[in-house]
């Protein structure tokens, strides 16, 4: 019988925040990093030892595969494979049937090599960049990914004689109970609310009726004052969408949590799957990577 394994996926966004030009310029707004697809695209040509990025703890890491869809203009989709490894690191091995130990026959600068998947999915249409990452608790997390994305930007511009005037960070996107993630959090910085745009000629706002040529909703954004937070309004807004012929059609909700973690809640992106089940190899216990891509790719289809 396969023995099989419930791979946790969790689910991200990427942003790109531009430098100031002057000390007293207004702070820049953030972007979706959609070049992304450009740095990829230079990693995947690269030698596989000039992929290597050093990690905390005598760990490294690199992009082993990379493999683009383009579904349309609009949207590119992009899955591979991280593979990372402790090296420095060789203690005894023990049998555990038997209990015999052995010494380690790898040399000192080999490590177990440690499989992270993840798909990428550029949607311009609605203006994101996801990341849906495996969870592996011996691989890469988002943070190492992004890090490893912006090192690699880095030196992508510098072969084009350009320099990186701005930094990356991520979003991490919660799909538990809406109202049970926006009281946890610490802060509530910011709330966008999508309006349908035939709102424009409702008697309230008594627009024209030429709303036509609007492809996306209406969207209005409310920011927080410095260390202000907004957590009321964003209930106040949530509970407007959940009544009856509401003008409300989505709200997004930016936040720090108890840790100290960016937080994106989003009424669109609620009761996602956030299990893959895939079946193991009996030799070496590696998840299937087909199996699991294609699990990540029905969740990002469901975006």
């Amino acid at each position: 019988m396969k023995k099989q394994k419930n791979v946790k996926v969790t689910f991200h966004t990427i942003l790109k925040k531009p430098w100031k030009k002057k000390s007293d310029d207004e702070i820049p707004a953030e972007e979706p990093f959609y070049e992304v697809a450009e740095v990829l695209d230079y990693i995947k040509k690269l030698s596989r030892t000039s992929k290597f990025y050093d990690l905390k703890g005598n760990k490294f890491c690199y992009l082993e595969f990379i493999s683009k869809e383009v579904i349309n203009n609009s949207l590119v989709i992009y899955t591979g494979i991280f593979k990372s490894a402790r090296n420095e690191f060789r203690p005894d091995l023990i049998n555990k049937k038997t209990g015999i130990e052995r010494k380690n026959p790898k040399e000192i600068t080999e490590g177990d090599i440690e499989k992270t998947h993840f798909l990428i999915k550029i949607d311009r249409t609605v203006k994101e960049v996801y990341v849906f990452l495996e969870r592996n608790f011996y691989g890469i997390n988002i943070q190492n990914l992004v890090n490893y994305i912006s090192d690699f930007c880095s030196k992508y511009l510098k072969s084009k004689k350009l320099t990186k005037r701005f930094s990356l960070h991520h979003l991490e996107i919660l799909k538990n109970n809406f109202l049970t993630e926006l009281e946890i959090l610490t802060r509530t910085s910011l709330a966008e609310v999508y309006f349908d745009k035939q709102l424009l000629g409702s008697q309230a706002l008594n627009f024209s009726n030429k709303t036509v040529s609007l492809k996306q909703d209406l969207i209005l954004t409310a920011k927080a004052s410095t260390k202000d937070s907004i957590t009321e309004v964003a209930i106040d807004l949530y509970n407007k969408l959940q009544q009856k012929n509401s003008p409300i059609s989505r709200v997004r909700i930016r936040g720090i949590d108890p840790n100290n973690n960016e937080i994106l809640l989003d009424t669109a992106l609620l009761c996602k799957a956030e299990f893959v089940t895939v079946d193991l190899n009996p030799e070496s216990g590696e998840v299937n990577s087909i199996q699991l891509f294609s699990g990540l790719k029905e969740i990002a289809n469901s975006y």
